[in-house]
């Protein structure tokens, strides 16, 4: 978190996420964690589920095989990206 601090994981389930074009994509293994005032995506948690991810010009790209599943651009920090799905 930057700071050194831990946080305790509530539980871990999956959600779903609506894109901004209306199509539903699901997240599994997500940990719920009260402490944390954002949302955030784990990178290694993607890896480890066959994606793959790239940066150019400050935009992120998360896909699989031939299909992206997330798109964002940087906003505030190296590590913050706004997801535009």
């Amino acid at each position: 978190m930057g700071n050194d601090a831990q946080s305790n994981v509530a539980s871990i389930g999956d959600i779903q996420i609506k894109t901004h074009d209306g199509i539903m994509k699901t997240l599994t293994n997500v940990l719920h964690i009260p402490d944390l005032k954002c949302n955030l995506i784990s990178l290694v948690n993607l890896e480890s589920n066959g994606c793959r991810y790239s940066v150019d010009n400050e935009a992120l790209k998360v896909s699989k095989d031939a299909l992206v599943l997330l798109k964002g651009v940087r906003c505030r920090s190296p590590y913050i990206y706004k997801a535009l799905l």
